[in-house]
């Protein structure tokens, strides 16, 4: 497998006519499944039909027999009636319907007990088929209590005609039989006696089991209680329910079908079985409330499509054997300069530039080629000159922002901690520029008991940035021997930046001045993040800020100063938008909400802790999301009074 797969990476012909046939067996996968899918919904739809339409025929049949019975004892029974006087004629009238309807194979007029006393209690003429001859009986006798049957009971008590439940007529034909029955009924609508036609279910059973939809379907019909009246097991016949046979009673499938088929529904369902699946189709008889049912194994209906399918694939499959053969050749053949190519661009490669390329009489894309190598060649020398120039170049600018970075930083307090011949006051601050230098800057010093602090932003990045920033640091520095007041030191470094600033930048700016005897905090806000205070329980509380201008950008802004007191054991945070803006690999932002969270946790932290604590936060939401884009700072103060 391993050596296949290297003949395949070294053979640009072999990959091609791969690519080829790829796309060729993608097409025709698609088209054939599209196809193939498309069939079989023909083929189900066809099954369907084909289903319904059998058992449709087979339910009309039936239906033909059962009307034909049912049309013939309505047209003898007012021959009962004008020969009430002549008991012995009623074997007559039954051997006379016997012979009009070949469905009938007895036939028996059963009066109410006693009336005829001269023939006794029971009197139920009686004609039934034996062969090919019509015989009579007296079914009224002490073992054929008839009265007590059902094909007697429900017509007498509901006046009505009405059709049994299948029954074996023990005593009687002895045949699975099925009864219709119709009471006769005197001029005060008393019934006298009830007429009947005995039907055999052997003929029903064959015409129910002549439905071969395919080779191995089976077919049954069931009863208004569910019970089997044709099956393939004889036994199962008057003795099984199809919803109580065990196959049926954990498969709800079978079970919803089966109370679709007693309510005289008529439907198709699917279901599973010993891991193999099958179709239910069903239709009612609705003269008597039966159901036939014909179950379809699913192998079986969609065989001829998937024979078909099998046979496309293997032809496609050689098929597709011929045209990587052809292709390969092909393609090997119109490629073979391209190795003759290959070799000279590695001369080219090494460094012979100058490097022969093969000769080509023909006008396509080789030529193309040939023409485009001695483009490169001459190309390549100019290029490694003009590469040596701007490599030599690049080093001394890259240099001289490793300088500018040196002198950047070294403008700013680094030494942690700073001031340690005090215990009142505790400082650590973290600078993380997002390129080699930046626009953030922090400052601080100490005069007369004071501590004099700032944190700032200057729009934009890169070298422009930094210059600004330095110079601010500059000037906070002058500026701030002159005046405690930070309103005053924000709109002289205000004035300062906007007099001279053609390129429109900005920068936003927090100062502080903390007095360091009694905590009491004066600062200015020049649209900065407000600061956060971390109390000494660790609860956090952002400082009340004016939405003053940052400076730049005009002259003769008046900035609003404003004042609080740090309690003893507090920490001042004060941070720039590259901490809360960091965004996650869903380029989702750290937000001030997380960042008051962070702090929460940071309870009795150093300066030093919790700066270093709340950046490896941020490190960690933005681990393996986009690279940082803007420059981080955060100072932390902590007054211990």
């Amino acid at each position: 497998m391993r050596r296949l797969s290297q003949i395949v990476e070294q053979s640009f012909s072999l990959r091609m006519s791969l690519a080829v046939l790829i796309v060729a067996a993608s097409v025709f996968f698609v088209v054939f499944g599209a196809y193939f899918q498309k069939a079989r919904e023909s083929v189900y739809d066809d099954a369907v039909e084909q289903a319904y339409a059998k058992l449709d025929n087979t339910v009309l049949r039936i239906e033909k027999a059962l009307v034909s019975v049912e049309t013939a004892v309505k047209n003898m029974s007012w021959l009962v009636e004008d020969n009430l006087q002549s008991p012995k004629y009623m074997y007559e009238l039954t051997r006379q319907l016997l012979q009009s309807n070949p469905y009938i194979v007895g036939s028996a007029i059963a009066f109410e007990p006693g009336y005829y006393p001269t023939e006794g209690d029971f009197f139920s003429p009686y004609s039934y088929r034996q062969g090919d001859e019509i015989c009579n009986k007296q079914l009224g006798t002490e073992t054929y209590d008839y009265p007590a049957m059902e094909w007697y009971q429900m017509p007498r008590t509901t006046g009505k005609p009405y059709w049994s439940e299948p029954y074996f007529d023990e005593g009687g034909s002895d045949l699975l039989l099925t009864t219709y029955s119709m009471p006769l009924q005197d001029a005060e609508g008393r019934v006298y006696a009830v007429f009947t036609a005995d039907i055999s279910l052997e003929r029903f059973a064959q015409k129910v089991s002549a439905i071969r939809l395919y080779p191995h379907s089976q077919n049954f019909m069931i009863g208004r209680e569910g019970t089997f009246l044709v099956h393939n097991r004889k036994e199962a016949i008057l003795n099984e329910s199809f919803l109580t046979t065990p196959l049926v009673e954990g498969n709800k499938a079978l079970t919803d079908a089966g109370r679709r088929m007693l309510n005289g529904e008529r439907g198709m369902t699917g279901f599973s079985l010993a891991g193999e699946d099958y179709y239910l189709f069903y239709a009612p008889v609705r003269t008597t409330g039966w159901s036939i049912s014909v179950i379809c194994p699913y192998g079986e209906v969609f065989a001829r499509i998937d024979g078909l399918r099998n046979s496309v694939l293997l032809i496609f499959a050689f098929g597709l054997l011929v045209l990587l053969a052809v292709c390969h050749f092909t393609i090997r053949r119109m490629t073979k300069p391209l190795e003759l190519f290959a070799a000279s661009a590695n001369e080219i490669a090494n460094g012979n530039f100058l490097a022969p390329l093969p000769e080509t009489t023909s006008k396509d894309e080789m030529r193309t080629l040939r023409d485009s190598f001695q483009y490169m060649q001459r190309s390549l020398l100019e290029y490694v000159e003009e590469l040596k120039e701007t490599t030599a170049r690049n080093e001394r600018i890259e240099s001289e922002l490793r300088i500018a970075r040196e002198i950047q930083m070294g403008m700013l307090p680094k030494d942690f901690p700073y001031f340690t011949e005090r215990h009142d006051i505790d400082i650590h601050a973290l600078l993380i520029p997002a390129r080699e230098v930046g626009g953030d800057l922090y400052d601080f010093f100490l005069r007369a008991e004071k501590l004099f602090f700032v944190v700032g932003d200057v729009s934009g990045k890169g070298v422009p940035a930094s210059l600004l920033m330095a110079v601010v640091c500059r000037l906070f520095r002058t500026v701030s021997q002159q005046t405690d007041s930070p309103s005053e030191i924000v709109a002289m470094l205000n004035n300062a930046l906007a007099q001279s600033n053609p390129s429109n930048m900005f920068c936003t700016f927090f100062i502080g001045v903390l007095d360091l005897t009694d905590g009491h905090l004066q600062y200015c806000n020049a649209g900065h993040n407000a600061p956060l205070v971390v109390g000494p329980q660790g609860e956090v509380e952002g400082v009340q800020v004016e939405t003053n201008l940052p400076l730049g950008l005009f002259e003769g802004v008046q900035y609003i100063g404003q004042e609080c007191h740090l309690p003893k054991g507090s920490t001042l945070v004060i941070y720039t938008d590259g901490i809360t803006e960091a965004e996650n690999q869903d380029r989702l932002p750290y937000t001030e909400e997380r960042m008051h969270r962070h702090l929460q946790t940071c309870n009795n932290a150093s300066p030093r802790q919790m700066a270093e604590s709340l950046l490896d936060d941020v490190r960690k939401w933005s681990a393996g999301g986009v690279e940082q884009s803007d420059d981080i700072t955060v100072v932390c103060i902590g007054f211990n009074g």
